[in-house]
């Protein structure tokens, strides 16, 4: 089994997407609208846009602020947390970064441009 994609609702689909790009290096893999007009975009790691279906954030377009509800967050694998954190106001930054020696890793986790939860993950 192999994560396909995960959905998000997004008030502001172009900051989402601008967020994702400059902190991770993704980019646009696909993007449609449905039949009533709702901008559905995905965007992932280019390094696997040659998959049959890589893994990706799909972010649907919502009329509305989102609410992120109970969402906890979804975890991101990067080669250097420091280096990312170094990226964000400080203000994204809600915990972190943590070494996690028992499970040979570094953690941080911060807020993406709507609330939505990212852990990211150093394995060391």
């Amino acid at each position: 089994m192999t994560l396909r994609h995960t959905a998000i609702q997004v008030e502001d689909v172009d900051a989402s997407v601008e967020f994702y790009e400059d902190l991770f290096g993704y980019e646009v893999l696909r993007e449609f609208e449905t039949d009533d007009g709702t901008r559905n975009v995905f965007v992932g790691d280019p390094a696997d846009a040659d998959t049959d279906d890589p893994a990706a954030f799909q972010f649907v377009e919502a009329d509305r602020p989102v609410d992120t509800g109970d969402f906890e967050h979804v975890a991101l694998t990067v080669e250097d947390v420091d280096a990312v954190l170094d990226e964000l106001d400080d203000e994204r930054i809600q915990d972190g970064p943590i070494t996690m020696e028992e499970y040979d890793c570094r953690v941080a986790f911060v807020e993406g441009p709507e609330g939505w939860g990212i852990e990211l993950v150093e394995d060391l």
